[in-house]
């Protein structure tokens, strides 16, 4: 065995090799190698300094703040939180967290929530005592099986061709055994009306429109406060005089004279220029042209349409809401049709509204006569409907009226675009006949717009395309013809609208290449136009659940053009640009302006702008 020297192992590490047993049940052993290093060996020395370093710790753990000692953790937590108090005290952030809380904690402001709403309060008056509960209380469903009945055993066995359905069970009698019930064969309920329409087909007098709305929506003076509203617009008549100024607007209309320096003027920051005047998604608006009321116009996608007189809501007075609870501030819920109200238009002296739905009706509301007048309504070829305007025309399930206007040579004509690419002119003079039924289309067209010179008609729709007709050249033509345009303008993608200016100047389409086109002098072009005047970019992709953007013009005619349409810029904003050459005026946004407004309008009026703009929620916004 080699002995090694302290010495030795100072100068360099030694490698030494060692035996060591397997295990406590063998004998065998085996050798590997060991490397001593210096640091491996403690002298006395060595042990003496850890003796030492030992002795300087302290026997139990010191909890230092501030260069004081404390006994314990929790002593010094709680001289931190004293210091840290003390600290904010003198900041003086303490007081001014005080004083926003007390701000903060007050009880808001109720927001204010004007025109419909379905939030009925119970009447105590009507409350049945005997049963303990109100007569428009819903009972709770019950679960049969919970309550230990047994089930009747009835199921539906078989569907049948023609709605009908084969019935099957069994049922059990007292003091016999399990018996199979006969077979029975039942029809499913079909609509009482043709295509699901709110009536036959004959005039609907105001008091059915109003109840037709159904329990949410109809209050316990519903019928007469819209009997006498309506009473009262028919003594309006058109004017180009100034409407009324609202008692939230300071806005002097004698400091401006053009429509477009009155754009910097427009305001919705105040609640009074929002309700809701119709239950869902908004498909059309539009004015009155009376100068006396302010009245805007709505329809919705399930046949509802309402009427909003703006100033009542302006000028009442009440608690939060503008008014008692029954008279919705001002705004008159009807229901004409069962499917969405595509387009509304009052006739120039406002006496009748036309409305054109996708149940394939259009309707005509004469305020003095109270009564929505069916103007058109589509059928199939059944004997039944024989005779009637629309005899023939439904050609099935992808068949519904799309797009409805005045004619503007004659307000007892109407254009009639269709689902299937067709379109019809209506004469409404005594006994009202189709003038025309042809198929300018192979798809939907989806807006129809007359020029001023009263012979150029615009069409557009999913073709991708719009199309100019000579529609002088229509007579005599066979139903279901398809003549050829003089002009048209391709698209990358569909087109939501086109339509001409008041003066006729220029074309303004809307498409779903993200684009607002401006063609100058479109009715004296020839062939394919190759690009338009104008291309302003502009994003609208409104999605599956908006409806889509329709580019507006000012109706009435004067030295400047402007139009107007939604924005999907937030926040949200309606935009009003020139006419003449597509630049943007102004993008008008404020409190009261929440949600996309997917369709807009002007009021016809010269000497004042004001626009009105709807939403999906129901809901219009003023700007003024």
């Amino acid at each position: 065995m080699t002995k090694i020297t302290r010495q030795q192992l100072k100068q360099s590490p030694v490698a030494v090799k060692v035996k060591e047993e397997e295990g406590p049940q063998t004998r065998r052993t085996r050798s590997r190698d060991i490397i001593i290093t210096p640091d491996l060996i403690r002298t006395k020395d060595d042990e003496e300094k850890v003796q030492q370093e030992d002795e300087l710790l302290p026997s139990s753990p010191q909890f230092i703040f501030q260069n004081v000692t404390y006994n314990t953790y929790q002593e010094m937590v709680q001289a931190k939180r004293a210091y840290n108090q003390q600290v904010l005290e003198k900041s003086g952030l303490l007081e001014a967290s005080a004083n926003l809380r007390d701000t903060t904690s007050r009880t808001p402001k109720a927001q204010l929530q004007r025109g419909l709403s379905s939030k009925r309060k119970l009447d105590r008056s009507h409350h049945d005592a005997s049963s303990g509960l109100h007569p428009f209380t819903m009972i709770r469903r019950k679960s049969s099986r919970i309550a230990g009945m047994e089930a009747d055993g009835m199921f539906i066995e078989e569907e049948r061709v023609g709605g009908k359905v084969v019935i099957g069970g069994v049922t059990k009698q007292e003091g016999e055994g399990v018996h199979y019930a006969n077979i029975v064969l039942a029809e499913k309920e079909s609509p009482l009306f043709y295509s699901n329409r709110v009536n036959d087909g004959s005039d609907l007098i105001l008091k059915d429109a109003v109840e037709l709305t159904g329990y949410k929506w109809i209050k316990d003076s519903s019928v007469a406060r819209a009997e006498a509203f309506v009473s009262t617009c028919s003594d309006l008549h058109s004017t180009t005089s100034s409407p009324p100024p609202s008692s939230f607007d300071s806005f002097d209309s004698t400091t401006c004279t053009s429509l477009s320096s009155q754009v910097e003027y427009l305001s919705v920051n105040q609640q009074e220029c929002v309700a809701k005047v119709v239950p869902d998604r908004i498909y059309s608006v539009a004015f009155h042209p009376c100068s006396h009321k302010l009245i805007a116009t709505t329809g919705d996608k399930n046949g509802y349409l309402g009427l909003w007189d703006i100033d009542a809501t302006c000028t009442e007075s009440g608690s939060g809401s503008g008014g008692s609870n029954d008279d919705m501030d001002g705004v008159y819920l009807f229901k004409p049709h069962s499917g969405a109200v595509n387009n509304l238009e009052w006739n120039m002296s406002g006496s009748q509204l036309l409305s054109q739905s996708y149940d394939g009706t259009i309707r005509i509301m004469d305020v003095q006569k109270q009564v929505f007048v069916n103007a058109f309504a589509a059928y199939d070829d059944s004997e039944e409907y024989k005779g009637m305007v629309g005899y023939g025309m439904d050609e099935g399930s992808k068949y519904y009226t799309q797009y409805a206007c005045y004619d503007l040579r004659n307000e007892d004509g109407i254009f009639l675009s269709t689902s299937l690419g067709g379109v019809v002119h209506l004469d409404l003079r005594s006994k009202a006949k189709v003038t025309f039924n042809l198929a300018l289309s192979e798809k939907k067209i989806n807006s129809l717009s007359l020029h001023a010179n009263g012979y150029t008609l615009a069409t557009a729709g999913l073709d991708c395309t719009v199309n100019l007709w000579d529609i002088r050249n229509f007579t005599g033509l066979k139903s279901r013809s398809k003549p050829k345009p003089y002009a048209n303008l391709k698209s990358a993608k569909s087109i939501n609208s086109a339509f001409f200016s008041p003066s006729g100047k220029s074309l303004l389409t809307t498409t779903m290449a993200n684009t607002l086109d401006l063609i100058h002098d479109a009715h004296l072009q020839n062939g394919l136009i190759t690009s338009p005047t104008h291309r302003i970019r502009h994003d609208n992709n409104t999605g599956r659940w908006l409806s889509t953007f329709m580019a507006r013009w000012h109706p009435t005619y004067t030295n400047e053009e402007l139009f107007i349409v939604g924005s999907m810029a937030k926040p949200r904003r309606m935009e009003f640009f020139n006419g003449d050459d597509g630049n943007l005026i102004r993008a008008v946004d404020g409190e009261a302006l929440t949600a996309v407004v997917s369709r807009c309008c002007f009021h016809p009026s010269t000497d004042r702008l004001i626009a009105l703009g709807g939403n999906s929620s129901g809901r219009l916004t003023v700007a003024r």
